[in-house]
């Protein structure tokens, strides 16, 4: 039956909710979502505590915690002459006190972590859309390689250019000859004819 939340399985769990998201990524436990909020399998939960309560997590907290921990603990000892109820009080107290302070880091080191997500997906993102030194420079070397073959095709077609004005020019110089040449002929054919008569 889906009836537990997110946050009471963490709770439950001794983990943080993005550790239950990673449970429910990968199907270690079923989730039901109704509205905004999602609902956890109460069975995957059992069968999940059930498995952690052979080997129990090593709490990990600063020596002033511990300090403090041990002080009540040590209350606790001396308190356990008295009756059993004050002793159940007390042991509460701390569990609670240890609970409450493990789940305020849990939570600023969720937050950290989601910061964390955030600045990497931003991170990936303009590495994503930014141009990489070896493509730049590969661009580059492609570009300064395009100018130096248009400089060789300009030079070419400045020689082509030369060569066709110098046979135009000859070709004038051909073209001029032969007309003048052939007026020539048609006033010495005039002369002559103008002669015999």
């Amino acid at each position: 039956m889906y009836s537990i939340t997110r946050q009471d399985a963490a709770d439950i769990l001794w983990v943080s909710t993005r550790s239950v998201d990673r449970y429910i990524k990968s199907w270690k436990l079923r989730s039901k979502k109704e509205g905004k909020i999602i609902y956890i399998h109460s069975k995957d939960i059992e069968n999940i505590s059930g498995e952690s309560t052979h080997s129990k997590p090593e709490v990990i907290m600063p020596q002033e915690k511990k300090q403090s921990y041990s002080e009540s603990k040590s209350d606790f000892h001396q308190a356990k002459t008295s009756s059993t109820s004050v002793m159940d009080a007390q042991s509460r107290a701390t569990l609670e006190k240890i609970y409450l302070d493990l789940r305020g880091e849990i939570q600023t080191k969720d937050k950290a972590i989601q910061d964390l997500s955030i600045r990497l997906g931003q991170a990936q993102e303009i590495a994503k859309n930014s141009v990489s030194l070896v493509e730049f420079k590969k661009s580059q070397f492609l570009l300064e390689e395009s100018k130096g073959h248009i400089a060789n095709e300009n030079s070419s077609l400045k020689e082509q250019a030369a060569e066709l004005t110098q046979k135009l020019k000859y070709e004038k110089t051909t073209n001029m000859i032969l007309l003048w040449t052939v007026v020539l002929w048609v006033l010495i054919i005039i002369f002559l004819l103008f002669i015999r008569v």
